[in-house]
C-alpha cells in the first residue's frame, strides 16, 4: 500500500523538525534527491534543505508544529500549520505556513510556502528559508 501524502509530510514534519538530531539518512528516504522548495521567494535544492534543517537544529533547541488543516489530492497536500521554535538564546519564534507539498512515491518532490511570523524578533522573519 502506498504511503498517502499526508502520511508522507508527517514524518517528515518528525524527521526533520521535531526530533532533536537530524537523521540524514531517514531524511534521504523522505525526500527526492531533486528536491525543490520555494520558501517566501527563495529557492532552495535538496543540499539547501538539508543546511537549512542543520542552522535550524542549531539556532534551536525545541521545535513544535501543529498541522491546522489540510488538504489531499492525489500528489498534492496543502497544510496550514503552526510552527514554535525555541532559540538557544532563550528566544521564541511562532509563525503560520502555508504550504502545497508534491509527494510521489512515499517521497516528497517540491514545497512551495509562505510563512507569516506571528511573534518573534524581526531579523527571524527569514527562519523558515535560512541556511
Amino acid at each position: 500500500m502506498q504511503d498517502t501524502a499526508i502520511a508522507v509530510v508527517r514524518e517528515l514534519f518528525d524527521c526533520a523538525l521535531l526530533r532533536p538530531e537530524l537523521d540524514e539518512s531517514r531524511l534521504a528516504r523522505l525526500v527526492h534527491p531533486d528536491y525543490r522548495q520555494q520558501a517566501d521567494g527563495r529557492s532552495l535544492d535538496y543540499a539547501d534543505f538539508v543546511k537549512h534543517l542543520r542552522h535550524l537544529k542549531q539556532a534551536c533547541h525545541r521545535i513544535g508544529l501543529e498541522i491546522l488543516s489540510w488538504a489531499e489530492q492525489g500528489e498534492r497536500l496543502f497544510t496550514r500549520h503552526l510552527v514554535t521554535a525555541d532559540k538557544r538564546d532563550g528566544s521564541q519564534v511562532r509563525m503560520l505556513v502555508i504550504a502545497e507539498f508534491r509527494v510521489r512515491d512515499g517521497m516528497v518532490r517540491a514545497c512551495d510556502e509562505l510563512t507569516h511570523m506571528l511573534s518573534g524578533a524581526a531579523e527571524d522573519r527569514d527562519l523558515g528559508s535560512r541556511h
